[in-house]
């Protein structure tokens, strides 16, 4: 966490029946935005990089990059290989700099998306204010960022290994948060001290929220500066609640044991070894080793038969949809898909498995991340390809999320002012054969991971 740091406060909102209606509405039209601009984007960026130029600077970048790699590898380097490790940096930088260039020419940077979004947001300016659709234009450049790191990661992958990554469009009901850029308009939240309650504002709705209730930890921080207000949405039970998300500047507040008094997230001290698998987490202290499951408790059973229900459902409601076989007919010949009531009940008790599972995970992480801080102040574990390893252990890895955890215990970490050293399997690897530690016994690893 850089600067004075962020960190985000959470507070529902109690909302009438108009106020949601109206609520919809704005979310409705902020995937159709999103969409609209996101295939306008597309278009710039393949015409882009179909250019001859580009794609040269990309082939002889990867080239570049190779030569460099084995010249690294090489274990005693002569002036001579080092002075050529040197000149080829120097034309791989120049490869980077044409194509910065060329990325100049199309405006395509997080500035321009926001230019590019001028053209859109007049038509949705009654319910999306400009901030909020300049927010979704930087949200549509991320996306198009990771999509450009994995592409870069695929090219040194064999065939069967690539990720082939795209850029997503927003499916209905699938955006989950609309978001402001400061507290003076747009999304705005006034704090009222004597009434102990709270007013957000945003576009004609104004929400109140009872603060009487509120603990010393929220309370502390909604005495911070805010940066800006988010409206956050989820879908519980088949209906949707929202949420006022408030993002605030400076140290997150200390919380408190009840029982003891006593600070909670503190750190400890020494070193320690975490080394990350798909579906575990193994950690080395000086007081010992232990491994932690990252797995939790499928309704795999439950999930079958909903989606059994709803897929008998489908094809009783939609039987032009399908051949004479069984299976669906192209695009092209489906005019539409019709949906009944029991298929809208199934799904809706879908989601909320999935929605009580996600939440399952992030208590437990939560909970183990506080274990982890508090076991040390000097943090070592291995580098980890998450997005790699999803192609091939999807249903593994979803269940485990071993990418969140990390990103949580790295959160946790960075509000004490310390960060997670990252040791590569380059390193690691000649280590691992010297003292004969296979990969497979973690103890061993993760202990290693914390001497190194």
């Amino acid at each position: 966490m850089s600067g004075e740091g962020r960190y985000i406060l959470t507070l529902p909102l109690k909302t009438e029946l108009y106020q949601e209606h109206i609520l919809e509405k704005r979310f409705r039209l902020g995937e159709e935005l999103y969409n609209k601009f996101l295939s306008y984007e597309k278009k710039k960026y393949y015409e882009m990089t179909k250019r001859r130029d580009y794609r040269d600077a990309q082939s002889l970048i990867k080239d570049l990059t190779m030569q460099i790699n084995e010249l690294d590898k090489q274990s005693d380097k002569s002036k001579e290989s080092k002075k050529l490790s040197q000149d080829l940096k120097k034309k791989r930088k120049e490869q980077y700099d044409a194509i910065y260039n060329i990325k100049k020419m199309f405006n395509w940077s997080e500035f321009g998306f926001g230019m590019d979004m001028k053209k859109y947001r007049g038509y949705y300016k009654k319910n999306l204010n400009s901030q909020i659709c300049n927010n979704l234009a930087v949200r549509c450049f991320r996306a198009f960022e990771k999509m450009e790191e994995e592409l870069i990661k695929d090219q040194y992958r064999s065939d069967e290994d690539k990720v082939n990554p795209y850029v997503h469009y927003k499916r209905k009901d699938s955006l989950r948060s609309l978001c402001g850029s400061q507290n003076t308009t747009g999304i705005r939240f006034i704090l009222d001290d004597e009434k102990k309650v709270g007013l957000v504002k945003w576009q004609g709705l104004v929400f109140s929220i009872d603060l009487s209730k509120c603990t010393l930890y929220e309370w502390q921080a909604l005495h911070s500066e805010i940066c800006y207000c988010a409206v956050k949405r989820e879908k519980i039970k088949g209906k949707w609640k929202y949420y006022i998300q408030i993002t605030l500047k400076g140290h997150v507040p200390d919380k408190f044991d009840k029982q003891t008094g006593e600070l909670k997230r503190q750190l400890g001290k020494g070193n320690v070894g975490l080394y990350f698998t798909s579906t575990s987490l193994t950690v080395s202290t000086e007081n010992g080793v232990k491994t932690y499951p990252l797995e939790i408790k499928n309704h795999e059973d439950k999930k079958t038969e909903l989606l059994q229900k709803m897929d008998a459902s489908r094809r009783a409601t939609n039987p032009d949809n399908y051949n004479e076989d069984g299976t669906s007919k192209e695009k092209s010949e489906i005019k539409g898909w019709h949906f009944s009531k029991a298929y809208k009940k199934y799904r809706a008790e879908l989601y909320e498995i999935y929605r009580k599972e996600c939440e399952e995970k992030k208590l437990l992480q939560e909970i183990l991340a506080n274990e982890v801080i508090a076991s040390g102040d000097v943090f070592n574990c291995n580098k980890m390809d998450f997005k790699f390893l999803q192609k091939n252990l999807g249903k593994k890895i979803q269940s485990a999320s071993p990418a969140m955890l990390k990103s949580t215990i790295e959160r946790k970490l960075s509000y004490h002012g310390v960060s997670i050293n990252e040791i590569s399997y380059s390193k690691l690897n000649p280590i691992f054969e010297e003292k004969n530690i296979s990969k497979k016994n973690l103890e061993d690893m993760a202990t290693l991971i914390r001497q190194f």
